[in-house]
């Protein structure tokens, strides 16, 4: 399930590219930001204008949030690795963790797991989905000017994530 799941992130992430975003001070690779990963292998690789080898990119997401994510493979462990990657795998954890109603310290430990597994994956994705939206919406009316251009893309990717589930 990782392979499938690696691509539609990257897929979500807009592939392969190098680019910066307008409110941000570094760059990004593959949805890899410089700044708050800058000790990535690939940043050596575009340094030297070269492309960095996909399986770089690939090991790094199993490595940074994949293998993290301490549940068994399915719609759950997707959502919070397709999450985890666009706002952050703490903020991922403390929002299922909010949902399943265990306390939000950002550590997907037993209590966690537990909770997780007790709830059908059908309502988690709803109302995991819905709190998505929530802390978007959040974002962008808290400082439109930075976080408002942001907004459209990042409700775009949440009814992505969950297409096809």
């Amino acid at each position: 399930m990782f392979e499938q799941s690696f691509q539609k992130v990257i897929a979500l992430e807009g592939g392969f590219v190098l680019h910066k975003n307008q409110t941000e001070t570094a760059q990004t690779y593959a949805g890899i930001y410089q700044k708050a990963h800058p000790h990535w292998e690939g940043w050596s690789y575009i340094t030297k204008g070269q492309t960095p080898p996909t399986e770089l990119v690939r090991e790094f997401y199993r490595r940074e949030f994949w293998e993290k994510i301490n549940l068994d493979e399915g719609v759950k462990k997707f959502l919070l690795f397709e999450y985890g990657v666009n706002a952050g795998l703490r903020k991922a954890i403390m929002t299922a963790q909010g949902i399943v109603g265990v306390s939000t310290d950002g550590i997907l430990g037993p209590k966690t797991k537990a909770a997780l597994e007790s709830i059908p994956d059908a309502q988690f994705v709803a109302v995991f989905s819905l709190a998505r939206i929530n802390h978007y919406l959040s974002l962008a009316n808290r400082d439109p000017k930075r976080y408002g251009v942001y907004l459209r893309g990042w409700l775009n990717r949440t009814f992505e994530a969950i297409k096809e589930l």
